[in-house]
């Protein structure tokens, strides 16, 4: 694993979270979106993360390189890639605070199981509504996602970059994954409601070359047209304007000629995203999810960014 020290500018370098160590054990971001993006053969930038989307990228016959400013998370990443056992990080820990509310909401284990096993969308949505959608779970979540509540837990920057009233906004889009994926063959949402990790089934290929770096640091630091691809995971939240900017010219400079962008944010879509994919994410909590390809504009007309 190679580490550069330069500073960096991005408020990552410090995490999403008031604690340190860990922070995501499992990766809520659906890999089959980068899949159905990049060409086979690619060269890919990913950030790290959990590891698990840099696993399927490269399972699909591409060369990766995983970034990630955490050591806690870039060492986790390359143990998971290595067969090492799923642990829990900070998030898990706080979704799990929010599971053991959920009796008090009307959830029993019965009700999730049944619903879990629905694989018919509007059966799934009908049962949302009427079992599991109760007056008392949505005060909850709406409780849970109010900015006072989260800035406890959160970093400032990163609560800051969430849409105003997040909570129903999360509502929303979990009902929408109801309406689109089935339960039954989405492993996304067994673990958003049960906590059941999901372990790694992609077979191995070419190794993952594994970097403890800030991804601009990082970028800038690579010949031009190093790499056909950049997953981008939701990098673009919480950070300064001026470390955008900056990320995306090393972006640019890095890129090989049409070059593959997928990023996410938990952010609304606004007048820069032309094309979101987001409803097309099982992992069901993402209100951007952009695709397109450097030196061309997205679908609408909408210039190719970083959201």
């Amino acid at each position: 694993m190679l580490q550069l020290h330069e500073p960096a500018e991005s408020v990552w370098r410090h995490g999403a979270f008031r604690a340190g160590s860990l922070m995501f054990g499992q990766t809520y971001e659906d890999p089959e979106i980068e899949l159905q993006a990049i060409p086979c053969g690619s060269r890919v930038f990913c950030i790290a993360g959990a590891g698990t989307t840099a696993q399927a990228i490269s399972a699909a016959g591409n060369r990766v390189t995983a970034v990630d400013i955490s050591p806690a998370q870039i060492e986790y990443a390359q143990a998971r890639n290595a067969g090492g056992p799923p642990r829990d990080g900070i998030a898990e820990r706080l979704l799990a605070v929010g599971r053991r509310l959920a009796p008090f909401c009307g959830w029993t284990r019965q009700k999730l199981d049944h619903f879990l096993n629905l694989s018919c969308c509007s059966e799934q949505v009908a049962y949302w509504d009427r079992e599991l959608n109760t007056a008392a779970w949505r005060a909850t979540v709406d409780g849970l996602l109010a900015p006072r509540l989260l800035r406890l837990c959160y970093r400032g920057p990163f609560v800051s970059a969430l849409p105003a009233e997040f909570g129903p906004k999360f509502r929303q889009r979990l009902r929408r994954g109801w309406a689109t994926h089935s339960n039954r063959d989405n492993p996304f949402a067994v673990l958003l409601l049960t906590g059941e990790p999901m372990m790694c089934h992609h077979k191995k290929a070419l190794p993952i070359s594994f970097v403890c770096a800030d991804a601009a640091d990082f970028l800038e630091r690579c010949n031009p047209g190093s790499f056909d691809a950049f997953v981008l995971s939701n990098i673009g939240d919480g950070v300064s304007y001026e470390y955008r900017r900056r990320l995306a010219a090393a972006v640019q400079d890095a890129a090989a000629p049409n070059a593959v962008v997928v990023s996410r944010s938990f952010g609304e879509p606004n007048a820069g995203v032309g094309s979101n994919l987001a409803i097309k994410d099982r992992s069901l909590l993402w209100g951007v999810v952009s695709v397109c390809r450097l030196g061309e504009t997205s679908e609408g007309g909408a210039p190719c960014c970083i959201c």
